[in-house]
């Protein structure tokens, strides 16, 4: 799948984890009235993420359908480029055959001019001869004067056929080579028309693929979203029955009790580094749409490695959808601490820690292309804002991309 879509699907698996670390906040809840409201609570938080799924399946199939449009529009400008392409073809076809008959044409002429060619020459040297007394002994050997007067037309005519062949000679030249001129240029932009019309299909073509690309991304997301929407369904059915049975469970010592709660805002940093996905709303910078992160995402410093913000037991750590390899650790009174995006875990299920454990090392984030830690803080199943429970001090700005 595309790199931009696994981003939008973000979202999609936070909303299924959270109703996972729902089912493992409940399995630490007392079977009170007060862990059956908070039950009830969580099952009217996911039935609204569902709804809003469900809106953003719908968004999706507007864009579905916006997509559609513009690919038959593209569909509409490629059928009418080609038109023109055929067209241009044809006006080719018709100044090619031009260009032949022309061409047959000048080579009729050609040797037609190559007689004359030769005829001027010989008149030519007739005529330098004929600067020797040639004309002006003609006209001496007349015996009479009408004699002499039909031998002065006679050279004249001379004359002027001479000059009509030469005249036409040179007329029948510059039209033909003037004709060829007409054409070449005719051809040439007819062929320049043609490239610039082949360059726009091209173009369109290139337009077109890229359009098929995003509706398909665009059809994947809104199957993932539908997807998403029979999961939290049936998680929604599960915590239903695991209200029922909240009753006969009881609540199991704390390791660190209501002490965690005190410790908003003193919570060392999971690891030295710099925050370079915030908590909250997050524009994504391919799609350029907003998506809501539960967590954050950190980029370690070097060498450094991520450890527990508080002590704890984990009660989770393995592989899970959308966070890489995982581990939860339960700080008592419904408080948890996610890290993600582990490339190894240190720890198991069932291990009771403190503050600054390894937990593991960090492996390299889907979104960005260098290792971070995801890191969240959850109570109850609900995320909170992360920031506002580590420590602030001179270095915080600078842990802020």
């Amino acid at each position: 799948m595309h790199t931009g879509l696994k981003k939008l699907l973000t979202p999609l698996k936070s909303i299924v984890f959270s109703v996972f670390l729902i089912f493992i906040a409940i399995s630490f809840l007392n079977p009170s009235k007060a862990g059956a409201a908070g039950a009830k609570e969580q099952l009217s938080e996911i039935q609204k993420k569902i709804q809003s799924t469900m809106q953003k399946v719908k968004e999706s199939r507007k864009k579905e359908k916006t997509v559609l449009e513009r690919m038959g529009d593209i569909d509409r400008s490629i059928k009418k480029k080609k038109q023109e392409l055929k067209d241009y073809d044809k006006r080719m076809s018709r100044t090619q055959a031009k260009i032949t008959n022309l061409s047959e044409e000048i080579r009729r002429l050609n040797t037609k001019l190559g007689g004359r060619q030769q005829h001027l020459k010989e008149r030519l040297r007739a005529l330098y001869k004929q600067q020797y007394g040639g004309y002006a002994l003609l006209l001496i050997s007349a015996t009479d004067y009408q004699e002499l007067i039909k031998k002065s037309k006679y050279i004249s005519m001379i004359a002027f056929y001479d000059k009509r062949i030469i005249n036409k000679y040179g007329h029948d030249i510059k039209e033909i080579n003037s004709k060829k001129r007409e054409l070449e240029l005719l051809g040439e932009n007819l062929r320049t028309n043609k490239n610039l019309a082949q360059k726009t299909q091209k173009s369109l073509q290139t337009d077109r693929i890229k359009k098929d690309k995003l509706l398909a991304m665009i059809r994947s997301k809104r199957k993932s979203y539908e997807k998403s929407i029979r999961e939290l369904e049936e998680s929604s059915k599960k915590l239903r029955k695991m209200m029922k049975r909240l009753k006969k469970k009881k609540l199991p010592k704390s390791i660190v009790g209501k002490g965690f709660r005190s410790l908003k805002g003193r919570l060392p940093w999971p690891v030295d580094g710099r925050v370079v996905i915030p908590y909250g709303k997050y524009k994504d910078p391919e799609f350029n749409i907003t998506v809501f992160k539960n967590g954050i995402e950190l980029k370690p410093a070097a060498g450094e490695t991520p450890k527990a913000v508080a002590g704890g037991r984990v009660v989770y750590a393995d592989w899970f959808k959308g966070y890489g390899l995982l581990l939860i650790i339960d700080h008592g009174s419904g408080y948890h601490s996610l890290y993600g995006n582990l490339s190894e875990i240190f720890l198991e299920t069932g291990n009771i820690l403190i503050e600054g454990t390894v937990v593991g090392k960090t492996g390299k984030s889907k979104l960005l292309n260098f290792p971070t830690l995801y890191f969240e803080i959850r109570h109850k199943g609900k995320p909170l804002d992360p920031m506002k429970w580590l420590r602030r001090n001179a270095l915080t700005k600078k842990r802020i991309r």
